[in-house]
């Protein structure tokens, strides 16, 4: 038995996602807290046979990761979300794409939108690092770049 720990996990953002080709790079520096979830849809029935139980049945989900830390200027990750043109826009502007590294797992590529964008310009005590929050949202599907 072996157990995973969250520094085993690889995520890269692209950070120009107009090109032609991607430029991945890693966001780790400056984060400290990573959680994902597939924010499913839940449908919840009970039928007339089933004696007052219901049933549940998952119909869809979003893949959202939460990702939280200190801002880290000079890192590129965090430079081109915080990145005026990103972080002050909305629509297109907030469109790119996410390899997400499971150790021992499959690596995933997820068309995302940027969300929820905290912190960057001064939060929290005079003498604390700046704290951020990102949220990326999963735009459809996954693909699934390689398999174990």
């Amino acid at each position: 038995m072996e157990v995973a720990t969250n520094m085993e996990y690889l995520l890269e953002i692209d950070t120009t996602p107009a090109a032609t080709d991607p430029t991945w790079e890693k966001m780790c520096v400056g984060f400290s807290n990573l959680s994902d979830s597939l924010n499913e849809v839940i449908q919840q029935f009970t039928w007339l046979c089933s004696q007052g139980w219901g049933s549940s049945e998952v119909t869809g989900g979003q893949y959202i990761v939460t990702l939280t830390g200190q801002r880290v200027r000079g890192d590129a990750a965090q430079d081109y979300i915080f990145s005026p043109a990103v972080r002050l826009n909305f629509g297109k502007a907030r469109k790119t794409r996410l390899r997400f590294s499971h150790p021992q797992e499959s690596t995933i590529l997820w068309n995302v939108t940027i969300a929820t964008i905290t912190g960057g310009s001064g939060n929290g005590d005079a003498n604390n690092l700046d704290a951020i929050t990102v949220v990326l949202h999963g735009n459809g599907p996954p693909t699934i770049e390689d398999e174990p």
